[in-house]
């Protein structure tokens, strides 16, 4: 809203039509855009030190014509504002213009200033009873002549603060009538020496009087707007905090595309902004109709294991979380009781929620699953700004679900295709067809042995499949070569770690998973390809692959020579390490291999295996 004038001028119009016509709510007739958040519009427009804009006032007497049916009504409401006092700055008048009308017209400029910017004071003559006043309207201003006779009101009435007869006002031009201004002509009768003394006296105790109550009044205004204050910045605070919130969520969508991580993390934040205590995504199958659970926060791991495969029928129209789903309608309730509730569904049997917000969560026209949460009673409830906060998140949490699982199926589209030609390739050769399985298998069993994070025993099992796939460059003649490699050749093989790095670069896999591909060939001493990388640097993961390749190499037929037996194969791998191979993961492997648990895997038949090692059973 604009703020062209004081509430003076509002308060003036409404206690006139409170004092003459009873409740003053017709005043308020078409203004209701003009509010926004005001709660208490009446109130507001009483407020000395709220200001309006011209257009709302200029209603505002339209509204007081319509209802008295008095076209001057303006000048009525004027008028009386100063015969009643209504006017605060009439206490100015008397404290600075006590001698006479003549010094109170004097500083109608100043006066006009304070309260209002919708026009220009002009004093062009000035005498003891008598003064020509022209007032400038501001031309971009929605104003009507009301204004004008508001200020005829004001000014006729000005001598009664002396006891004297209202002063005669004579509007000799008006710019509502095509005129460059309005100009009155106002005359009015001075008071007698004695009876400025007797008011003098009588003024300054009254005004002493009011001027108590006015600061007693405006120590409680002032007291009542601090309080609004703090209320308005905890608000500003909690606004700040869930926008914040949003960039991070929006922020999610862009950096985030993990859909294990994502969920929780969301969820995570929108617990830490808005305040309730659990919450739980559950997204919809479409396939099967159901409402499945997905991920909750805020509970213990125990807590959470009786949510572990819920599901709900989107049909089950009884059922909140359902009916949400469905409808796309948001639920928010502060008292879960008040919802006939099923006390044996397992979340109500469980968490007993107390207030609670169920939202839907929709990408792309169509609900994908809903965000529900929970907090105890007797919390502040939910703000409309809450509502809007809500509705703005889940939808950027629906869009990053959505974009996660989407990123996650062409991931997965991707690789399983990626697998799959590096198999085709596989199977046309007879020497090399199973070896990528069985060294995925060494590898994860390995990697369980030593201890390894889940994360990179998962690594392993998902990317060991590829950790060749950069051979699909390489010319067959060479793969199957039955003499000795050149050293062209040779170049050319050291090749194919990054050639498979470059294969699977699509998948934008993390900097470990890229280095099973990339680093597989590397040597513990320093001197393997494609980085030369040596001890620690080389991550562990490529450091298991490594042993596993070579391992399932060396048991293996190859066209320039015959398998090694088990013995031999051990043999080489302990040779090597320290040099070629991590001592400790050579070891942890040879263990597994001599306590027969690789024997499953083995390309020769167990018991031939396990007699190259003498631990055949008698």
């Amino acid at each position: 809203m604009e703020r062209h004038n004081s509430c003076l001028n509002s308060r003036a119009i409404i206690d006139y039509i409170e004092r003459h016509y009873g409740s003053p709510h017709l005043l308020l007739k078409g203004l209701d855009e003009e509010w926004g958040d005001v709660d208490e519009p009446l109130a507001f427009l009483r407020d000395a030190h709220n200001w309006v804009s011209a257009g709302l006032l200029a209603r505002m007497y339209a509204n007081a014509r319509e209802l008295t049916g008095d076209a001057r009504v303006a000048f009525q409401i004027g008028f009386e504002s100063v015969t009643h006092q209504r006017l605060g700055y009439i206490q100015q008048i008397l404290l600075k213009a006590w001698a006479s009308p003549r010094v109170a017209v004097k500083r109608l400029e100043t006066i006009n200033r304070k309260f209002n910017r919708t026009k220009e004071v002009e004093l062009v003559t000035q005498e003891s009873d008598h003064a020509l006043v022209r007032l400038h309207w501001l031309g971009d201003l929605e104003i009507s002549d009301d204004f004008c006779l508001m200020n005829q009101g004001i000014y006729s009435a000005i001598p009664t603060i002396w006891g004297l007869p209202p002063a005669r006002v004579e509007e000799t031009k008006c710019q509502f009538e095509g005129d460059d201004y309005c100009e009155f002509d106002i005359r009015w009768r001075n008071p007698s020496l004695v009876q400025r003394v007797r008011l003098l006296i009588h003024n300054q105790r009254s005004l002493l009087s009011e001027s108590l109550a006015e600061i007693e009044h405006d120590k409680q205004l002032l007291e009542h707007k601090y309080s609004e204050v703090q209320a308005l910045n905890r608000q500003l605070m909690r606004k700040i905090e869930q926008i914040l919130a949003i960039q991070q969520a929006s922020g999610a969508i862009l950096s985030e595309l993990d859909y294990g991580k994502l969920i929780p993390n969301v969820l995570t934040l929108f617990l830490r902004t808005i305040g309730y205590q659990r919450a739980m995504i559950m997204l919809v199958d479409e396939s099967q109709q159901m409402l499945r659970f997905e991920e909750g926060v805020g509970m213990d791991p125990s807590d959470l294991a009786p949510m572990d495969g819920y599901s709900v029928p989107l049909d089950r129209s009884s059922n909140l979380l359902a009916r949400v789903a469905q409808s796309g309608q948001p639920l928010i309730s502060h008292d879960a009781a008040q919802l006939n509730l099923n006390p044996k569904n397992i979340i109500i049997r469980k968490y007993q929620p107390q207030a609670i917000v169920i939202l839907p969560l929709t990408a792309q026209g169509r609900v994908i699953g809903i965000l529900a949460a929970d907090r105890p009673e007797g919390e502040e409830t939910v703000t409309s700004m809450d509502r809007d906060y809500l509705g703005v998140f889940a939808n950027q949490v629906a869009l990053a679900i959505e974009n996660a699982r989407m990123y996650r199926d062409l991931k997965e589209s991707f690789l399983s295709t990626v697998k799959s030609l590096a198999q085709a390739l596989e199977a046309k050769d007879p020497y090399t067809r199973g070896h990528s399985e069985r060294v995925t298998s060494y590898a994860v069993r390995l990697a369980t042995r030593l201890g390894m994070p889940e994360g990179e025993v998962g690594m392993l099992e998902r990317l060991g499949m590829l950790h060749d796939v950069g051979k699909i460059a390489l010319d067959r003649q060479i793969l199957n070569k039955a003499s000795k490699l050149s050293d062209e050749d040779m170049e050319m093989v050291r090749m194919h770690p990054a050639w498979g790095e470059s294969i699977i670069q699509p998948l934008k896999l993390t900097k470990e998973e890229m280095a099973i591909v990339r680093h597989h060939h590397e040597r513990y001493d320093g001197g393997g390809y494609p980085d030369g990388l040596a001890g620690n640097a080389i991550p562990m993961p490529a450091r298991v692959i490594s042993v596993a390749d070579a391992f399932d190499a060396m048991t293996s037929d190859r066209p320039y020579r015959k398998a090694m037996g088990l013995r031999d194969a051990l043999a080489e791998l302990d040779q090597g390490a320290g040099s070629q191979f991590d001592r400790k993961v050579v070891q942890a492997f040879a263990a597994m291999v001599r306590e027969g648990r690789v024997d499953d895997l083995l390309p020769r038949h167990r018991e031939d295996n396990l007699r190259h090692l003498n631990l055949a059973k008698p």
